[in-house]
């Protein structure tokens, strides 16, 4: 590319020579643009006995920085891992980890990613929704009492705020890093089901 770029420019003018290297620059910028990954939290492995349980139970579904997404408290950051014990990633079929070891996981999680602290702003990517993601009544309102009602009783003046899918969006993965038991992959077909609630 190097010579290409020598002969198209040989005895050019300067502002066309740097036009003409422009040129030549910006698909390879594009192409870096495009495979560049979202800003994800950075996470230091701890040492200590914290670092094998790390290793040895979660980091097979998932890498450390996940981590930085969250600002739970001890029962938050405990239900978590529960669910954990129950969800397939991949070839594993859910963590297994031993009370000593939850124990001490917990204590490290609370105390770099306890209530007090900042979560990582999560880079959102919109989910298409299906006819098989498209929630029904029964199944909004399934969801909304195993995910909102602890929280939220009643459920209803919730479900009446003036928001828009984008600030659904915000606050319901807002909810998420501070430990509302829904699911990524659970957002939008329940933002679909509020607003197709709404229209009609």
């Amino acid at each position: 590319m190097a010579s290409i770029a020598r002969r198209l420019c040989a005895g050019a003018p300067r502002p066309l020579l740097v036009l003409a290297l422009l040129a030549l620059a910006a698909p390879a910028l594009a192409q870096f643009e495009a495979n560049r990954r979202p800003p994800r939290p950075d996470v230091t492995l701890p040492d200590g006995p914290v670092r094998q349980i790390i290793l040895s139970r979660c980091a097979a579904c998932h890498g450390i920085d996940e981590y930085g997404y969250y600002a739970m408290d001890r029962d938050n950051w405990a239900a978590l891992i529960e669910r954990m014990k129950t969800t397939k990633s991949g070839l594993i079929e859910g963590v297994d980890i031993q009370p000593a070891e939850q124990e001490i996981l917990l204590d490290w999680l609370v105390a770099e990613f306890g209530p007090d602290t900042e979560p990582f702003e999560r880079e959102y990517v919109v989910r298409e929704i299906t006819d098989e993601t498209r929630l029904s009544d029964v199944e909004a309102a399934a969801q909304l009492e195993r995910s909102c009602a602890g929280c939220h009783s009643p459920v209803e003046p919730v479900l009446s705020a003036e928001l828009d899918e984008e600030a659904w969006r915000t606050t319901l993965t807002g909810k998420i890093a501070t430990g509302t038991p829904i699911l990524l992959d659970e957002v939008d077909p329940l933002i679909d089901w509020i607003q197709r609630r709404r229209s009609n």
